[in-house]
């Protein structure tokens, strides 16, 4: 049997408090705000079309705008574009670096490679797949709503309109002047 003393009770009560306060950062639909200060900012979620926000395709090649990630995979020479997918260009000769095409992916943020297999964050999903010999995209594998990023704006301490999923996905979150707003987070 495990005995505590009071100092280690003492420490797991406020290891428990901190774990609590770290889960707990949205106020439910149903509780209510009971004064949104008129200075605060408040966050309305944009929605996209599902059939439209979750297609990955390969497109023509495009202007590289705004690059967050590079990195080489074999002859490769892979550009991330936050947001939007990645550049793939051909990196056979560094000195002369072709591009190829681009893969759409909304929502993106982040890719890797492996074994030639792609994976990438596709809004809310995490989605596995590989380019054919005709530059198509055969989807391997989606993992759906495995990340919660779409739930709450990307700042903390703002108030903004709780998220209903029947409207679409979120894509993005614009600052709006609402006053019946029920999520905070903090």
């Amino acid at each position: 049997m495990i005995y505590l003393n009071s100092t280690d009770m003492f420490r797991s009560f406020l290891w428990f408090l901190l774990i609590t306060s770290l889960m707990s950062s949205c106020i439910e639909p149903d509780d209510s705000i009971s004064v949104l200060p008129s200075f605060a900012d408040v966050y309305e979620p944009v929605y996209a079309d599902p059939a439209i926000s979750f297609q990955i395709i390969a497109a023509p090649t495009k202007p590289i705008i705004n690059p967050a990630k590079i990195f080489t995979y074999e002859d490769f020479l892979i550009v991330n574009i936050k947001g939007e997918g990645f550049h793939v260009i051909n990196n056979i000769d560094p000195s002369f670096p072709v591009p190829l095409f681009f893969i759409n992916v909304p929502g993106s943020n982040d890719v890797a490679i492996k074994d030639g297999y792609i994976y990438t964050d596709n809004y809310s999903d995490i989605v596995a797949f590989r380019i054919t010999e005709n530059q198509e995209v055969e989807t391997l594998k989606r993992l759906s709503n495995v990340m919660n990023n779409q739930e709450y704006p990307p700042l903390r301490g703002v108030y903004f309109e709780c998220v209903d999923l029947t409207k679409g996905v979120v894509i993005d979150w614009v600052i709006s002047n609402k006053d019946n707003v029920k999520c905070y987070r903090p």
